[in-house]
């Protein structure tokens, strides 16, 4: 349901399976992901705390909390991400994270490296083409652009990314003409 966009039968069953186990993770998240993907900020930052009450190392909630928290400065949530990079480096949502505040500030290059790193450490995740893609698109590399595009659409069935589709593909369309421009 989560992953089709019925946000209100996936908050039952994963409510349905918190009731029954508050102490799944897997629930706790995916409590916290509809609430975030929903617009119910409140939601979201209930169940990531309450995900990390079970791991407090989770990097799905620990990344959770940074985005919708809007806690401090830019520069401190920079610090807070960058500090847990330091001590989970393999942790790809942190990555990810980073990378969304580095392209909220225009600073493309550093989104690009942290998209990048989300990518590579996990390449089966639609968005974090995507976002890799917007990065370079926005560097003007256009030829490695339209590849991760192409790349986030082959992942949406899948994952179900956060973009919307046909925009993408309209993208790729205006990416290969330049291709073929003198």
């Amino acid at each position: 349901a989560l992953r089709n966009g019925d946000f209100e039968t996936a908050r039952a069953l994963y409510q349905r399976r918190v009731q029954a186990d508050p102490l799944s993770l897997d629930a706790q998240l995916g409590l916290a992901t509809v609430g975030a993907r929903s617009g119910d900020r409140a939601l979201a930052n209930r169940h990531y705390r309450d995900a990390l009450a079970i791991d407090p190392r989770n990097e799905t909630a620990i990344a959770g909390v940074l985005a919708i928290s809007g806690n401090g400065s830019a520069a401190n949530q920079e610090t807070q991400l960058r500090t847990m990079l330091g001590q989970n480096p393999s942790a790809s949502s942190l990555h990810f994270s980073l990378g969304n505040l580095m392209a909220s500030q225009n600073r493309w290059v550093e989104a690009q490296q942290a998209y990048f790193e989300a990518y590579r450490l996990h390449a089966d995740v639609a968005d974090h083409a995507y976002n890799l893609a917007v990065s370079l698109d926005h560097l003007g590399q256009a030829r490695l652009a339209r590849e991760y595009y192409l790349k986030a659409m082959d992942l949406q069935p899948r994952s179900r990314g956060q973009f919307d589709t046909a925009a993408v593909a309209r993208r790729v369309q205006e990416l290969t003409g330049s291709d073929k421009a003198p």
